[in-house]
């Protein structure tokens, strides 16, 4: 055979896997291995050389701290120098060694392992195909009676040629890892040639052995065995200064490349340099490897599925003797007094919260309201008398009301002075500056001041939670629950628990939930006394928020001014460490009561006031806008959205009114004043500009009643919410539910900002950024002209989540979670690392970039060559991330329909998918997981191109392709304008068993996780969380991924993630089936295999594609492969002759882990490669007959960068 090739250090090097080997018998080993080849001698690290007549290698120290069982003073002359990486006899194949020629290699293994009874050999290595060095993954061995003690490898290893594979051997027993094979240093191998069989000796290898061919083949494979070297190699000579500084530029390369944390690596390390390696032979070589028992999982299960299962809300049993204080500050009751008789009268207060509706808690739990009452009966600065108190008291009494009283000098201080002029804005992130000098009144300012210095707000803030405090501790004993609301009452829980260990008692459960948003850490450190109302918050079981921007601040807080770290925790929620408890951090939207709401919609008055309001602005649509009169409820940003949206469409004048209703609470009067002078005036301008009928503008001095405000919602087309910072806001629930309740109605719109907390549940909703008066405009004009198909679409959306979720569910949500946590007091296997690893890149924990020696960057040169050179061609290609850009996870929450199905192709993408089609030698698939409408409409125009949708489960070939439909598949024509035929794949599943056990899981993590939706389709159940918060929707994907994979192990069932998706689909059913049928179809179609096979994907269900790309061609015969029915492989034994190159292309798009042995950077690298590759197309055949083949294809590229350029 001629001399191999020469590789470049960076085309060969490889790494161990990460966390090594750890076996007690077993001399530590090296982490890497540095190919080189200098005409047959050895380069040594001080660049002077040892003739040898043998390839070798040069073992270095590189990511040497990778290794659990290394330390760098392991590295010594005492160490193993060498190991054999090739055989002395190398392929012919001018490109050995470049994954970018697509060029592989069929590789089988057989060795000689003498077992015990029940035992099976595995092999595992560093290729995909070898399973990275998991135990988990690795590949079994077979034998026969006949054949043993020989294991042979099922079907052959398809890898990439003249790339070193490091692997080794395994022993399994009870089909569970039992240990690796004790050996000096790992196996080696460079694949070479069209076919190639391996046999070598179970535990029987050194460094001084090598590859070499015996003279015998097989029907295809010519045969290479390990044999000793007659001349061993020389020591490996260093040069200690130099070796030093490759340690120290190890390290640093590890830690830079270490993604997973090694556990125990100080102490395996520190029993290496004592010499006594205790490490466990029966470990894999990565932690957590280790295959658990059936019974441990079945436990696992069994414990996952009940604790789920019992912490549902609907399935929330309360102790019949438990009661539940409800504590705020404001009692959810109207009191009245009667003129006439002086008679006190309380009514609840259907806008509250926590008031006793339909269904509450309070119809399956004892439940009592503890609040104060700041009634007055006169204008004048008299307290309500006692005998006022008394009767208020038993009214009170007869509605489980527990009332305390405060004098109004207290109330003006607590409630008027720190908690709605100091935290109120606070709390919304406005800033301290803006509060006390950004006021448009300087007497005020002076006054403000004087209020701060003198400390009386804190003083009555103080008081008021102490008075609350003490009247629970007299009520409350250890089993009961308190429930604490909103910041009025931030130190109320600290003071319960202070009293009850005065009284040596302990203290009972306790919930705080706030209803506004969280400031920053840069806003929150303004208060002086921030860490107090921290603690006081932090002394309850369960801390609340409606979003997870704000619970994010909250965990920020608590970390930087507290020192408190947090975790995430199995289930969906998070924890914080504090005083020896783990405060569990909850995120729970509620809803609203959709009964009493039905109730309003079938009430004559409603529906008068409704008729009214249309009669009074016949013939136009109708925005309505209700909020408080503050500046940020951003009503101003609404009018100026509106003066240039009449300004640039002036038709619109009188088609369009915007119906506004301002509400002034007096609790903020500065802030009120301002904001309706400033509102006051715009609303002249526009009116003057544009007309008197384009606004109609009401401010009220009592809150708008649930009356008035659904009446408003049946009258009115589209909502509008330009909140600038706000809390819990439910008006714009009722408008989607108050227009979906009959389904002849047509739908409205909501334009929501994206500042409001009910923005994270509103999927359906236009979303919008309030301070962009533009982005308004544009979002009001496609409001206004937006298709019915799309109305029904939105509020689809949102309908099922509005309908779930009323006050009751919501409590008894929150109460599940209480009593998990205290059901688990102990509770550690409940706990997981907040750290989380981007789940959308890859979960294997195995692929990994740095450590890949067959992972290489796209060189279009190469994929050029292999094109031309080719006579038929597939081309397996991914839609969203590959042919269009796809959007980023994190802007799921800034848009309103993100997903890939609003993108088409830019037209250069379009013109190439169009040119590569038409090549009648080319078959070109585009494999995506959006539905067949939206692919179809996105490219069903292209007839040449083949299309699947849904992750494979529907195929369509080119219209130019007739093909017989399957057994295993149903045709059916398509509804969509190219008249295209769909294939799908029938998969005949029990899904009520499946169900049975992922959904309590599931509904858990959907009511855990604002603006998650759980589907079911008929191939698949899917939890969708693109419209949910980026950080915290990926947290709970990986949180519950690990989850489902616990229950669903003994289920024929596995887990596919996409971007913003978990799926759960049958086994099998992924784009890899697909893209086997193609294949197989392809193949009937054109009468053998092709040549040239293009697959490339940008994300984790593309893998599936590679993974079935290298099966099928592990499994296919070599003439079959290579297209010699007249040839035969003992032909091209004797005479070297490949014929016809074969070419197989795996890419992924972006530098990340992944079964592909090629990356592209982009979107555009792509588009710029189908471009070349349909120039060619188009071209190649007319030059071929005027320059040749080769001369064709370098002028038709010269052509190419030539037009580029221009």
């Amino acid at each position: 055979m001629a001399e191999p090739s020469d590789f470049s250090q960076s085309d060969t090097s490889a790494t161990w896997p990460k966390g090594g080997i750890n076996d007690s018998k077993r001399p530590p080993l090296p982490t890497s291995f540095h190919s080189e080849k200098r005409s047959g001698r050895l380069a040594r690290s001080d660049d002077t050389t040892v003739s040898s007549n043998i390839t070798s290698s040069n073992l270095t120290s590189s990511n040497l701290t990778n290794r659990s069982d290394f330390s760098s003073s392991m590295l010594t002359d005492e160490l193993p120098h060498l190991c054999s990486w090739k055989s002395s006899s190398s392929s012919t194949d001018g490109a050995s060694g470049d994954v970018n020629t697509g060029t592989y290699t069929r590789v089988s293994l057989k060795v000689k392992a003498p077992s015990r009874l029940g035992e099976m050999v595995h092999c595992s290595g560093s290729s995909f195909v070898m399973g990275h060095f998991n135990p988990n993954e690795s590949m079994t061995l077979v034998t026969t009676p006949e054949d043993y003690p020989y294991w042979t490898t099922v079907k052959p290893m398809i890898l990439p040629r003249g790339v070193p594979h490091q692997y080794m051997y395994a022993l399994f027993s009870g089909g569970v890892f039992s240990s690796w094979e004790q050996i000096a240093c790992e196996r080696v191998l460079i694949p070479e040639g069209r076919e190639m069989l391996v046999v070598e000796e179970y535990g029987q290898f050194d460094r001084d052995m090598e590859l070499v061919p015996t003279g015998e083949r097989t029907e295809r494979s010519l045969v290479y065995e390990r044999r000793t070297l007659e001349q061993p190699i020389a020591a490996r000579l260093r040069d200690s200064t130099k070796e030093k500084d490759n340690d120290a530029a190890a390290a640093e390369d590890a830690g830079a490349a270490w993604t997973e944390k090694e556990t125990r690596a100080d102490d395996v390390t520190a029993s290496v340099v004592d010499g006594e390696d205790q490490a466990d032979s029966n470990k894999s070589p990565r932690s957590g490897s280790v295959t658990s028992s059936p019974g441990q999982r079945f436990r696992q299960k069994d414990k996952l599925q009940s604790r789920y299962k019992r912490y549902m809300p609907s399935n929330y049993r309360p102790s019949p003797d438990a009661v539940l204080f409800l504590v705020c500050y404001h009692l959810p009751v109207k009191l009245t007094k009667s003129i006439e008789s002086g008679s006190w009268s309380a009514t609840w207060n259907r806008d509250s919260l926590i008031s006793r509706s339909e269904n509450s808690i309070a119809e399956s739990m004892n439940t009592t309201w503890v609040g104060c009452v700041t009634y007055h009966a006169r204008s004048d600065q008299e307290e309500l008398s006692a005998d006022d108190k008394s009767e208020i008291t038993a009214i009170l009494a007869k509605m489980n009301c527990i009332p305390v009283f405060i004098d109004r000098e207290l109330a003006a201080n607590h409630h008027g002075g720190y908690c709605k002029n100091k935290l109120w804005p606070m709390f919304h992130n406005v800033d301290i500056l803006d509060i006390y000098y950004a006021i448009w009144d300087r007497a005020e300012v002076i006054e403000w001041k004087e209020e701060r210095n003198n400390g009386e707000w804190w003083d009555a803030y103080q008081t008021v939670n102490g008075l609350l405090a003490n009247r629970v501790s007299e009520m409350c004993k250890e089993t009961d629950t308190v429930w604490v609301h909103d910041y009025h009452l931030l130190l109320f829980p600290s003071y319960l628990a202070n009293t009850c260990r005065r009284e040596n008692r302990k203290r009972p459960k306790m919930v705080f939930f706030l209803h506004v948003p969280f400031p920053t850490s840069e806003v929150f450190r303004e208060l002086s006394h921030g860490t107090q109302l921290l603690e006081g918050v932090l002394d309850v079981d369960i801390v609340g928020f409606h979003s997870f921007d704000h619970a994010r601040h909250f965990l920020n807080a608590c970390k930087r001014f507290l020192g408190l770290s947090y975790q995430s925790r199995r289930g969906g929620n998070l924890g914080v460490d504090y005083c020896g408890r783990n405060v569990i951090i909850t995120i729970s939207h509620v809803g609203i009561e959709t009964t009493l709401i039905r109730e309003m919609i079938g009430n004559p008055d409603v529906q008068e006031a409704a008729r009214k309001l249309r009669e009074k602005h016949a013939g136009k649509l109708l925005i309505a806008g209700v909020d408080v009169c503050q500046r940020l409820s951003g009503i101003p940003l609404k009018m100026l959205a509106f003066e240039q949206f009449f300004s640039n469409c002036p038709t619109w004048k009188d088609k369009l009114v915007f119906v506004e209703r301002a509400n002034l609470t007096q609790s903020r009067p500065g802030d009120q004043s301002y904001s309706s002078n400033e509102i006051r005036k715009l609303v002249d301008r526009i009116t003057k500009a544009h007309g008197s009928g384009c606004i109609d503008y009401e401010e009220t001095s009592t809150p708008f009643t649930l009356e008035e405000r659904v009446a408003l919602w049946l009258a009115s087309d589209i909502l509008m919410v330009t909140s600038i910072r706000e809390g819990l806001n439910l008006k714009p629930l009722e408008f989607v539910f108050a227009k979906g309740v009959e389904p002849t109605n047509r739908p409205g719109v909501v334009i929501l900002s994206e500042f409001s907390a009910c923005c994270c549940v509103l999927n359906g909703a236009v979303r919008v950024n309030p301070w962009n008066i533009t982005g308004l405009v544009n979002s009001l004009d496609h409001a206004l002209t937006m298709s019915d198909e799309e109305r029904l679409g939105r509020r689809a959306r949102d309908l099922p989540y509005i309908t779930s979720q009323p006050a009751a569910n919501w409590t008894k949500q929150v109460l599940s979670v209480l009593h998990e946590v205290t059901d688990n007091p102990e509770g550690d296997e409940e706990y997981t690392n907040m750290e989380y690893t981007d789940m959308e890149i890859g979960r294997s924990h195995v692929l990994r970039i740095g450590d890949r020696s067959d992972f290489k960057q796209l060189n279009i040169d190469k994929v050029m060559t292999a094109y031309m050179q080719s006579n038929r061609r597939v081309f397996l290609l991914d839609y969203g991330g590959t042919i269009i850009a796809r959007e980023n996870i994190a802007m799921f929450i800034k848009k309103d329909f993100t997903a890939v199905t609003s993108k088409r192709p830019s037209p250069r993408m379009m013109e190439a998918l169009t040119n590569l089609t038409s090549d009648s030698r080319n078959t070109v698939f585009v494999v995506s997981g959006v539905s067949k409408l939206n692919l179809t409409a996105s490219l069903g125009h292209i007839h040449g191109l083949g299309l699947a949708s849904d992750n494979g489960a529907l195929y369509s070939w080119a219209r130019s392709v007739n093909i017989d439909n399957p057994e295993d598949s149903n045709m059916q024509d398509a509804s969509s304008p190219s008249g295209r035929h769909w294939h799908e794949q029938r998969f005949k599943f029990d899904w009520a068993a499946v169900r049975e056990v992922v959904d309590p899981i599931l509904k858990v993590y959907c009511t855990r996780t604002n603006g998650s939706v759980l589907r079911h389709a008929e191939q698949s159940i899917a939890w969708n969380f693109r419209s949910t918060d980026p950080e915290w929707g990926l947290l709970q994907a990986n949180s519950l991924q690990n989850d489902l994979e616990e229950v669903i192990r003994d289920l024929p069932v596995t887990i596919i993630r996409k971007k913003g998706l978990l799926e759960i689909v049958p086994e099998g059913f992924n784009k890899g089936v697909v893209a086997r049928q193609i294949l197989t179809q392809d193949a009937t179609i054109s009468h053998g295999h092709p040549d040239f096979l293009f697959c490339i994907g940008d994300d984790t269900t593309d893998e599936s594609m590679f993974k079935a790309i290298y099966d099928y061609y592990a499994e296919r015969t070599e003439d079959s492969i290579h297209g010699h029915p007249g040839s035969s492989y003992e032909d091209f034994l004797v005479t070297g002759d490949e014929g016809p190159l074969h070419h197989v292309f795996t890419c992924t798009v972006g530098k990340k882990p992944s079964n592909a042995h090629l990356y592209v950077n982009n979107v555009g690298e792509v588009e710029q490669l189908l471009q070349a590759l349909g120039k060619a197309s188009g071209e190649s055949c007319g030059m071929a007959v005027l320059f040749g083949p080769a001369r064709s294809y370098k002028r038709l590229w010269k052509l190419f960068v030539e037009g580029a350029g221009q």
